[in-house]
């Protein structure tokens, strides 16, 4: 298993390190979507941490179980920054939309639903969809307010699905339309959340950063250990007898 500890270390390396540079270097931000680079170190980050825990055969101790359970930790918070991070809005390059550039896709979003008067029956419903949700006051309310969106995304699809293919036959047209009215409503979502996504992960931030630092330093120690002790490199071959 020497060999699966060794590349599924090299894919958590490369997968924070390529990610952290695009994001960081303002001479990178054009090259590829940011989202691209964010799914490259999501599947490193998940598929090396599963090639480690083989590495260890399930049983660790001293410096190497400490690495162990805070890239665990990493990995689980990772899934749960990821979902955080879908509820930020963000423009075609990846990069998150300021207040008014939301506002300003809003608008033009919803002018192009109301050219139409079924589009107008189609921006009415959404937004007393989303009206009847409560305003969040604190992190338990913003939680519980994710969830419910969830739902309310699911029963905004199947009432705009029921109105357009009542009226509407032709399929591309209706799908032109469909698509329109759920861009609307997960922009309005995400604006809906905006403030409760950022402070949620801010608090993320706090956890993900630190345990990642760890899980580095331990990781450093564990090799440095192993080396001092003895171990060779996998295909190595001492003298027999």
């Amino acid at each position: 298993s020497h060999g699966l500890g060794i590349l599924g270390a090299s894919m958590i390396i490369i997968g924070v390190s390529t990610y952290s540079t695009r994001k960081r270097m303002r001479t990178l931000w054009n090259l590829g979507k940011l989202s691209h680079w964010l799914e490259f170190h999501i599947f490193l980050c998940l598929l090396g941490p599963v090639l480690v825990t083989f590495h260890t055969t399930f049983k660790a101790g001293g410096v190497a179980a400490i690495s162990l359970w805070t890239m665990l930790s990493v990995a689980s918070s990772g899934i749960i920054g990821r979902f955080l991070y879908s509820q930020i809005p963000k423009n075609l390059q990846g990069n998150e939309l300021t207040a008014t550039q939301i506002t300003r896709e809003l608008d033009r979003l919803r002018a192009q639903l109301s050219s139409s008067s079924l589009g107008e029956r189609i921006t009415k419903t959404i937004y007393e969809s989303f009206e009847a949700l409560p305003k969040p006051q604190g992190i338990g309310d913003a939680v519980r307010m994710f969830i419910k969106l969830v739902a309310v995304r699911r029963h905004i699809r199947q009432l705009v699905h029921g109105i357009i293919a009542s009226k509407i036959h032709t399929r591309q047209a209706a799908h032109e339309l469909q698509s329109t009215a759920m861009a609307f409503a997960s922009l309005i979502q995400k604006s809906l959340v905006l403030n409760q996504a950022g402070k949620l992960f801010y608090y993320w931030h706090a956890v993900h950063i630190p345990f990642t630092i760890i899980m580095f330093i331990t990781l450093a120690a564990h090799v440095i250990v192993t080396v001092v002790l003895g171990y060779k490199w996998m295909f190595y071959r001492g003298n027999v007898g």
